[in-house]
């Protein structure tokens, strides 16, 4: 049982069990890093964020605590629904929709935000040109002049690199965590097979094992097809929807960089100014 977006639907209450760790000690990190962003490189004050491919709002609460008024976004009624649940528990006043980041023009009029953001990889969703581009201009849409554009996405060849060093294509990785009820845990077991060695667009496979208390299980295989753009790809389609200024950097052990300032650069973070 399983399919494409699975943990998104089906699974929705486990995707805060499964990313417990991320969610309390990165999500802030990197929301340190996206407000040096908008310090550096927004042309107007950042009030009015959105945060689109939001899912259950870890990032969208955490610029809500921050002091933003923050609407979050999402393509799955599921996820958006425990997001509003941990917004009211939490006392913080933040709208949730439901959309496709690429029809956010049916759902916001023109020049409503200051910043966009898009959190977790979920640019790589975008898995043709034509997607991203739909994407670029649908945020340029709603931004207002000055607005930033935020993303994050793994770096192809740093992702590649650690394959070929010997976490190969196809080769499993598995972990567990402890469940949404006690006595219940999780187990995971990851791995990626590519379909267009051309194009960067792999097949991120996770059979989640659900063990009950009782000892019964239930296993699910998740499969969601992503691109891995490069930061060449993410610049030039930035260009190519017009926007005023784009930039690629890097996100390293918690600190936001230059490609030029050398060391690892495991993630990368595409700005662009409307």
């Amino acid at each position: 049982m399983g399919g494409e977006h699975i943990l998104y639907t089906k699974l929705a209450k486990y995707y805060d069990v499964i990313y417990r760790e991320y969610l309390k000690s990165v999500v802030p990190r990197e929301i340190d890093a996206v407000e040096e962003v908008f310090r550096r490189f927004a042309r107007r004050v950042v009030r009015e964020v959105l945060d689109i491919a939001c899912g259950t709002g870890g990032p969208t609460l955490e610029l809500a605590r921050r002091g933003y008024l923050v609407t979050g976004a999402d393509l799955h009624e599921e996820v958006i629904e425990l997001a509003r649940v941990k917004a009211r528990e939490a006392g913080l006043k933040v709208d949730f929709v439901v959309t496709d980041a690429r029809g956010l023009s049916r759902v916001f009029p023109s020049d409503s935000f200051d910043a966009v953001t898009m959190f977790f990889s979920s640019i790589n969703y975008m898995t043709s040109w034509g997607d991203l581009l739909k994407l670029l201009s649908e945020v340029k849409y709603v931004l207002r002049e000055g607005g930033v554009f935020v993303a994050d996405a793994p770096n192809p060849h740093d992702l590649m690199f650690r394959l070929g060093r010997g976490g190969g294509e196809g080769r499993a990785y598995t972990w567990d965590v402890e469940g949404a009820e006690e006595g219940e845990y999780v187990v995971l077991t990851d791995w990626k097979e590519v379909i267009n060695w051309v194009d960067g667009v792999i097949r991120f496979k996770r059979l989640i094992t659900i063990v009950r208390n009782n000892g019964r299980t239930e296993s699910y295989l998740m499969s969601d097809t992503l691109r891995l753009h490069t930061a060449k790809e993410l610049e030039l389609a930035a260009k190519e929807a017009d926007f005023k200024e784009v930039k690629v950097m890097c996100y390293s052990k918690g600190k936001l960089l230059n490609p030029s300032e050398g060391g690892t650069c495991g993630r990368l973070v595409l700005v662009t100014v409307k």
